[in-house]
């Protein structure tokens, strides 16, 4: 036999001996400083067996044939393996909303002052950002200064050929619909970059005219019920990558992936959306005999995302900074009159989940 078997908690463990003996964490097999392996994987006998095996309060002991012995904590091994993991719940699960559910919840929002000086405020703030996928600050000062210091309370910021912080009005600066006074329907940011931003930062510094509001759907209650009610639409959006692009005449970038992505893994969970219909570039990674499954698919997902009772509208005014998770959550806007100024930034979703660990949000 190649693998051992156990029992913890209602989960059927399957591990293979290889895998064990390269996620040993005793010894000299880790480097207890920086938690980094100091196991050669390549170098691991194929045909390795235990000579003895043990369970014992709760771990299990392993020796090995060169005489090396191995400890692992069952806790540990339910939440680092491929069969455990599927018996877990995760520390928070996001809340998949639609306008019904949402009004039901309490506000996400936090106070500017208690944010910057309280680590609970942040935590708070953090933990409405994953559960709900946006959240507010309050009674921000309307400025610049003030809207850098929410964003890098929680990491440094994401810059791109955008900069390292905008402020964008109806001027057509950039080649982009936002800089219009145009309606935008609800989409994602960056489609166009191989990894997303993470978290966008918006604060509407002024709005002299009418219109404007802020339009939010979350796209993973979107894609959920694309699963439930077209399942071979929702497998070729998540399985086949598209190209999307942003142009100007000293910038050309690509970024591909497929428009549901989906975290590894047997649970299958989403992991990001991607829904740009502004930025998509052509459509050349699909064969002619699944181009029309694709737009059908598509089609679906958008009619749940398009669908009334899925957007959540909200008029921001000065002083009330949004943040929104835009792997998940779709913005937008309605059309407006006069001059309107919104200032953000980008932050790294890397960072953003690194904090949140750190601050056992998750």
């Amino acid at each position: 036999e190649d693998h051992l078997q156990l029992e913890y908690k209602g989960a059927k463990l399957k591990l293979n001996y290889v895998w064990l003996r390269d996620h040993c964490r005793t010894g000299d097999s880790i480097n207890h400083l920086t938690q980094q392996r100091m196991v050669d994987s390549a170098l691991i006998d194929p045909n390795i067996q235990p000579v003895n095996v043990a369970i014992d309060e709760g771990t299990l002991s392993i020796t090995w044939p060169d005489g090396h012995q191995s400890e692992y904590d069952l806790e540990w091994l339910l939440s680092n393996t491929y069969e455990g993991k599927q018996h877990l719940q995760g520390t928070l699960e996001p809340l998949l909303w639609n306008l019904e559910t949402l009004s039901a919840s309490p506000s996400p929002s936090v106070s500017y002052q208690d944010y910057l000086t309280d680590d609970g405020q942040l935590s708070k703030l953090l933990h409405n950002l994953l559960k709900y996928g946006f959240a507010f600050v309050e009674e921000a000062p309307v400025t610049v200064e003030a809207t850098l210091a929410v964003a890098e309370r929680i990491s440094q910021i994401r810059e791109t050929f955008f900069g390292r912080f905008w402020c964008f009005t109806s001027d057509l600066e950039r080649h982009d619909t936002a800089y219009t006074a145009e309606a935008l329907g609800a989409h994602t940011d960056t489609t166009y970059l191989n990894e997303p931003a993470g978290v966008q930062v918006f604060h509407k510094m002024e709005h002299v005219g009418e219109g404007g509001d802020t339009l939010l759907v979350d796209g993973f209650h979107a894609a959920e019920r694309l699963r439930q009610e077209d399942p071979e639409g929702f497998a070729i959006l998540s399985s086949v990558s598209v190209p999307h692009h942003y142009l100007e005449p000293t910038i050309h970038t690509t970024g591909v992936g497929p428009v549901l992505e989906l975290e590894p893994g047997p649970c299958k969970e989403l992991k990001l959306i991607r829904y740009n219909m502004h930025d998509r570039a052509c459509l050349d990674t699909v064969p002619m005999e699944d181009v029309s499954r694709w737009y059908s698919a598509l089609r679906n997902l958008t009619r749940y995302i398009r669908d009334p009772a899925s957007e959540y509208w909200v008029t921001l005014q000065p002083g009330r900074i949004l943040l929104t998770y835009n792997w998940r959550v779709l913005h937008g806007r309605s059309a407006f009159t006069g001059r309107r100024r919104v200032a953000g930034c980008y932050l790294p979703r890397d960072d953003v989940i690194s904090r949140a660990r750190v601050l056992k949000v998750i």
